[in-house]
């Protein structure tokens, strides 16, 4: 009578967001609506910007018009937070003509219309903030009594590269 050895099974690799963020180039980046958090985000997205790789930047931001040049490559958008579906449709193919590597989304408390195009657009890595249908691969949640400028930092870590 002869055994058979089975063969041994593969290690399984843990799944590493880091990898995914390996060639990284193009960032879009939906700015919140309200000045509150506005300003809170453009302060902690000033780590982003230092990080000594060479990111192009699309800026999606309540008045294109009133931002000011950062010393970066970047291009301005005016974003529309409850987008219609003509609105939608321009949104779209303004971030797929740029073509981003991965979309953040910093609007912390993002309505169904906002949710809606973000689902629509197609770009295989989404983070930001939204809840289970915000079609999201890293969601955070931003509470009341939550600390905004630390979960920005939380999610710039995922971007720095070591």
């Amino acid at each position: 009578m002869r055994l058979l050895k089975s063969k041994p099974e593969p290690a399984e690799i843990p799944y590493s967001f880091q990898d995914r963020f390996q060639n990284i180039q193009r960032i879009a980046i939906i700015y919140p609506q309200d000045v509150t958090w506005l300003r809170i985000a453009r302060y902690a997205l000033q780590r982003m910007y230092n990080l000594p790789e060479q990111f192009s930047y699309m800026l999606l931001v309540p008045d294109a018009s009133k931002e000011q040049s950062l010393n970066i490559q970047h291009q301005y958008f005016d974003m529309r937070y409850d987008p219609r579906s003509e609105e939608r449709m321009s949104i779209q193919n303004s971030i797929v003509g740029f073509n981003p590597d991965i979309l953040l989304q910093l609007e912390p408390k993002p309505g169904d219309r906002l949710i809606s195009l973000i689902k629509q657009v197609d770009v295989s890595l989404k983070i930001g903030f939204g809840d289970e249908k915000s079609d999201l691969n890293v969601i955070y949640s931003q509470s009341e009594s939550g600390f905004y400028e630390k979960n920005i930092l939380n999610l710039i870590a995922l971007l720095e590269k070591k």
